[in-house]
């Protein structure tokens, strides 16, 4: 009994006072109760919107963070891809300098050459693709070289595209000559990166690792552009010796070549 006797005295009282300070005027003319309540309330308030800046803060922050990640990836990606094309640059500015080093001193080269890109090679079929800058029909036959010798005849051109049988293709054939001249044959494609000598008589005094050069004897090619090197000598029944080489020409990873559209083959010299 006295506990509930206590409860309800304080809970009296505590009526009592709010009954007062709501009569009681505050310095403001305001009753005291709104002051005390004012008083409970802001710091509760203050907290609450402390949280939501907080949580406003939060969400933006993640959004900038994930934009930022956003655009670091964006970068890292453009970077490798300015890499990329520097790589390439420097190779086609390198295989350029070679072809200008080939070609210069012949008088075969002269402005009319075009250099163009290779976009595309199917060396089992033996064809390449290559791109100009401009717009030229090539005519069917027309000469191409790389920086490290011979690479094919035109077949097809359509304005900047054209397509290329390589001296490889199994249907090819390149009339070549040693470099003194002594020995000449005929240089088949197969298919594949080897060439097969033939008619080179069995008497030839050929070795392994000899150059052998375009001779001009097919009426396409330039005479003394390197097409081949030996690389065996078999002795047979037939007159003939069974001579295979392969190409000088890189034609896995040739990236630049020289198209030779005014080449004519009665042109004086050739290469050096």
């Amino acid at each position: 009994m006295s506990r509930t006797y206590l409860l309800r005295t304080v809970l009296v009282w505590t009526l009592l006072e709010l009954l007062a300070a709501l009569q009681v005027p505050a310095v403001g003319g305001s009753p005291v109760l709104f002051s005390w309540l004012r008083t409970l309330i802001e710091p509760v308030a203050m907290v609450a919107q402390g949280t939501v800046d907080l949580a406003v803060d939060l969400g933006l922050g993640a959004r900038g963070l994930q934009r930022a990640t956003v655009e670091n990836r964006e970068m890292r990606i453009a970077l490798e891809t300015l890499r990329a094309r520097q790589i390439l640059l420097q190779a086609d500015l390198a295989a350029l300098r070679e072809i200008g080093d080939f070609a210069g001193p012949s008088a075969e080269f002269d402005a009319g050459a075009l250099v163009g890109r290779c976009t595309y090679r199917d060396l089992i079929a033996g064809t390449m693709e290559v791109r100009t800058a401009g717009s030229f029909i090539l005519a069917h036959d027309t000469p191409v070289v790389s920086a490290k010798g011979l690479v094919g005849r035109v077949l097809r051109s359509d304005g900047r595209r054209h397509w290329l049988q390589l001296l490889t293709h199994a249907a090819a054939a390149v009339a070549v000559k040693t470099e003194d001249s002594l020995v000449h044959g005929l240089a088949l494609g197969t298919g594949s990166n080897a060439l097969t000598i033939a008619y080179v008589p069995r008497q030839a005094e050929l070795e392994r690792g000899d150059l052998l050069i375009t001779s001009g004897g097919d009426g396409i090619y330039p005479p003394g552009i390197p097409a081949a090197r030996v690389t065996r000598i078999r002795e047979s029944d037939e007159p003939f010796l069974e001579v295979t080489a392969v190409s000088t020409a890189d034609l896995h990873a040739i990236r630049m070549v020289l198209i030779l559209p005014e080449w004519a083959p009665t042109a004086s010299g050739g290469l050096p």
